[in-house]
């Protein structure tokens, strides 16, 4: 999420700037540094919630993972999911009207779960941090986060969470930025604290790399257009225009702005040597 440049208070500290960024340059510098606690981010989140809510995806529908939801399509509506970073619901509202019933969303803010229940969103919220899940292992048949992951700050830790919490032969369906293109843009854009609020953007290769550690075979899928919230970025009408069209399921996966993958976690094989211990989802066509 980006906005538009203006005069503006730093959401931690409160000093005065001009720019695009949500932190003062000292902010910025102070945490590439240090790493932020769990409290000061759930404290970013909320601040940014409050302060730019008509860019915030909380109270919003910008970035939905069109590949993912295709995927969707061919698993059964008995499956149990849990969406991280669930924002104010509007993904778990998508997937009830497509007829999935056992829902639950996580976020770290406070303000996403109470925008997610004021809408009447038809699932169940636990307030906590991706990177430690409170739910039992192999409670899940699929997990998903749609632009969740690039804020964790330690991304072994969640995947390793997320592995546990995933039944054998689940689904972990992830939409990130794709890291070198994301990092050009927030460079021109001036938007240098960056790390800050995406502390663990993947290149195609890294996400393949990063997600076999802990189990999972990946396979990146064709998004089919641009979201709402990247064409935002595009600085004319005209060049939206143009952008709207943009083939982004032709181009070669190191130029799409954004990878959407689907994340299998392998089968642990049964004792008796006879196949999988658990049957694997449909496999999308």
């Amino acid at each position: 999420m980006v906005v538009e440049r203006s005069s503006r208070n730093c959401v931690l500290c409160g000093t005065r700037f001009t720019g695009r960024r949500f932190l003062c340059r000292r902010c910025s510098e102070r945490y590439r540094r240090e790493r932020p606690s769990r409290e000061l981010r759930r404290r970013f989140y909320e601040a940014v919630d409050q302060l730019y809510p008509s860019w915030a995806n909380t109270f919003g529908s910008y970035n939905m993972p069109q590949a993912l939801l295709a995927v969707l399509d061919s698993v059964p509506r008995s499956a149990r999911i849990l969406e991280l970073g669930c924002g104010g619901g509007a993904l778990l509202r998508t997937l009830a009207e497509r007829g999935f019933e056992r829902l639950v969303g996580l976020d770290l803010a406070r303000t996403a779960l109470r925008e997610a229940c004021r809408r009447e969103t038809p699932a169940a919220f636990v307030l906590a941090d991706a990177e430690r899940l409170p739910f039992r292992s192999q409670s899940f048949d699929v997990v998903i986060a749609t632009d969740l992951i690039e804020h964790v700050d330690d991304l072994d830790a969640h995947l390793a969470e997320v592995a546990r919490v995933l039944r054998p032969g689940g689904w972990y369906l992830v939409k990130t930025p794709n890291r070198p293109l994301a990092e050009l843009y927030y460079r021109l854009a001036g938007l240098d604290d960056y790390p800050f609020w995406h502390p663990s953007m993947l290149s195609p290769g890294e996400l393949q790399t990063r997600f076999a550690r802990h189990g999972f075979t990946v396979r990146i899928l064709a998004q089919p257009a641009l979201t709402p919230a990247q064409l935002r970025k595009v600085p004319t009408p005209l060049l939206r225009g143009i952008a709207a069209r943009l083939p982004v399921a032709l181009l070669p996966v190191w130029l799409r702005p954004h990878l959407e993958a689907l994340a299998e976690l392998q089968a642990e094989p049964d004792s008796s040597g006879d196949g999988d211990s658990r049957r694997t989802l449909k496999e999308p066509s």
